[in-house]
């Protein structure tokens, strides 16, 4: 083992003792094994996935450290693991594959049947440290801020969505939804088009932001998601990016997008989903494809993760605007109070740690 820094014993963390009970308490640093390096963590994210986790269905086993969009730096490597790590950057892909079920055996790592996840199934990034496996590093330049690269996740998560919409040159793009996933998917979506991305919701200020990066907007508290689209194109959508998870989101997606498009369906549901009879004829009638997207593509073919992390260096993606406050762990409270507020605008709140 080597060590940039003097391991302390103890650290501070928000750990979910029970659905909606969770606190600042000090505990052990993990340990650093074989293969491993120990993550001095600088930044994570709350997700919107959080909130459920953390106030209504809980994690996995109690006690957990909740987090799963986080980064840092390498402080220290387990034995076998190459000493250049340590002092840089990284964010750390929150996964991690059981590597022996049908999908690992074709690298396709988010479809495991029998995975473990930083942040839901084990302690995550809503601490000062974190133990990883050099597997899931994935080290950025230091002109990235933390906080930036904490968005690796949701910008992995959005770049596969697009990828899955094989947007392309010349494509009108539509993007239902207007938190931090659907202004991330606007933002690669146009990065491949070079024609109109639009962005639907109803939050005004959602909107208003989204205006300012340069998109098309429908206040779909005014008009018609079709008809907006028929407004900006000229046509329906030529891929639609639902990034909501409701049954209006995804009934207008049908609507909105032209015969022979692609729709993506990347929003995760809070309950149960069902389309009427003309819906469901408007598919077959304009053999529209449909796909679903899940978390990212980490293997040695596409890797989503190092694609968006070259975006952030290159400055081609710009994340300044999308965290929209920080906080320390000791803040949590009105941290998650901010998320949690319909009034407050947010698109990401990321709790800051050390200097």
């Amino acid at each position: 083992m080597k060590s940039l820094i003097d391991i302390p014993k103890k650290m501070k963390a928000l750990v979910l003792e029970g659905v909606g009970d969770l606190r600042l308490e000090e505990v052990d640093v993990p340990e650093l094994k074989e293969g491993t390096v120990l993550v001095k963590l600088r930044a994570c994210g709350i997700c919107s996935s959080d909130i459920p986790r953390v106030f209504v269905t809980g994690t996995y086993h109690f006690p957990t450290i909740p987090g799963h969009e986080f980064s840092g730096e390498i402080a220290a490597v387990g034995d076998g693991v190459d000493e250049s790590l340590l002092g840089r950057r990284t964010c750390v892909f929150p996964m991690l594959p059981c590597r022996k079920c049908k999908a690992c055996q074709k690298e396709e790592w988010a479809q495991c049947s029998s995975y473990s996840y930083f942040g839901s199934r084990q302690d995550g990034g809503m601490a000062e440290y974190l133990v990883a496996p050099v597997w899931n590093l994935v080290p950025f330049a230091d002109s990235v801020p933390f906080e930036h690269a904490a968005l690796c996740e949701p910008s992995a998560v959005s770049l596969h969505a697009v990828k899955l919409g094989k947007v392309a040159e010349g494509d009108n793009v539509l993007v239902i939804g207007t938190g931090a996933i659907g202004l991330l998917i606007a933002s690669f979506a146009k990065a491949r088009s070079g024609k109109n991305v639009a962005v639907a919701g109803r939050s005004a200020d959602k909107l208003a932001y989204a205006s300012k990066l340069g998109f098309e907007t429908i206040d779909t508290s005014k008009e018609d998601i079709a008809e907006g689209a028929k407004r900006i194109f000229g046509d329906c959508a030529d891929v639609t990016i639902e990034a909501v998870g409701s049954n209006e989101a995804i009934n207008n997606a049908v609507k909105a997008t032209a015969a022979l498009g692609r729709i993506v369906l990347v929003g995760n549901p809070y309950g149960d989903l069902t389309m009427d009879k003309n819906t469901y004829w408007s598919i077959l009638r304009k053999q529209i494809n449909i796909t679903g997207s899940w978390n990212s593509s980490f293997n040695s073919r596409i890797n989503d993760w190092k694609e968006a992390v070259s975006e952030f260096e290159s400055g081609r993606i710009d994340l300044g605007g999308l965290v929209t406050q920080t906080y320390t762990l000791e803040e949590y409270e009105k941290a998650f109070a901010d998320v949690r507020d319909k009034n407050t605008f947010t698109l990401r709140v990321v709790f800051k740690m050390g200097d």
